[in-house]
This record gives structure tokens, sequence and C-alpha cells, in this order.
């Protein structure tokens, strides 16, 4: 796999993306697909570093900042997230 590439999704893991798409995910699909996007999309959870080659080790932590957003909504407790609307006040 080169740093720009994705890995081929299983058949159950893209009708999990159309279905959250669609609005009609079942909780299985969410999930599967929420791990889609931050493990095989954004690879948020991988070294992103390539040797040598500036350009391309801050693209990939452009896509793993996404998903590493993504996990912090997930695992920050609600009381503890700042909010758009507490912002502005």
């Amino acid at each position: 796999m080169t740093w720009a590439t994705v890995d081929e999704l299983t058949s159950d893991e893209a009708r999990a993306i159309k279905a959250m798409y669609a609005g009609e995910a079942n909780p299985g699909q969410q999930r599967l697909a929420l791990q889609v996007i931050v493990n095989k999309f954004s690879r948020a959870q991988d070294m992103l570093f390539v040797p040598g080659e500036h350009d391309q080790t801050a693209f990939l932590n452009g896509r793993g900042f996404v998903g590493m957003q993504i996990l912090k909504v997930i695992k920050v407790p609600i009381g503890k997230l700042q909010t758009v609307d507490e912002e502005s006040t």
C-alpha cells in the first residue's frame, strides 16, 4: 500500500457507508462505517510518517486529524466537550 491509497472495502463496509449516508444504517452498520472512516480512510491510529517525504507526511497527518477528531467526540464525555453553542456565549 502506498501512502495515498486506501485498503479495499469489503462489501459489508461499502454497504455500511452507503446506509449511513442514506440515514438507514442499523447500529452495527453505523459502528462499521465509523470504523472504516477512522481506520481505513483517515488512518487515525497509524504511524503517519513517510521518511524523507514532508508533503506526503503532512497529507497523511491531515487525514489522521479527521479520524482523531471523530475519536475525540466518541470518547470524551459530552459534558467535557466544548460545543459551538457554548463558544458563542
